[in-house]
């Protein structure tokens, strides 16, 4: 192992073994942080719905949701958003199962990030 490898190891989470590796990499701190996540996109969803209905398509900031709004209407932005949603938590979810939990909890934390991220960005008015 390498220098720099084992002193950006220690820097970030240390050994494999201590508290730091091991927090919320169960399956039961799995479900909870992808229960979490997907809180966080919903409520971001219904944010951003009501944001689009009350204040115009125009204040949304995703071009992609835009054009879904736009061309398919509320439901498809729903379908669509859900649907992308889902998809990346049950592979999150998949990842943990086959052996890679800190991995999983890692990317459950930065999906949850980006949903409370969308979440806030939608707070108008």
């Amino acid at each position: 192992m390498t220098r720099v490898h084992m002193w950006t190891r220690w820097l970030l989470l240390g050994n494999d073994d201590s508290w730091g590796a091991t927090f919320a990499t169960g399956p039961l701190g799995i479900m909870v942080l992808a229960g979490f996540a997907l809180a966080m996109h919903v409520l971001d969803l219904a944010t951003g719905l009501r944001m689009m209905l009350v204040y115009g398509i125009h204040l949304e900031q995703n071009p992609l949701a835009r054009f879904i709004m736009h061309n398919s209407g509320a439901l498809g932005l729903v379908e669509v958003k859900l649907g992308v949603v889902l998809a990346g938590i049950l592979l999150f979810v998949r990842t943990a199962q086959v052996g890679r939990p800190r991995l999983a909890r890692n990317c459950l934390l930065i999906a949850a990030g980006i949903g409370m991220l969308g979440l806030t960005s939608n707070m108008v008015g």
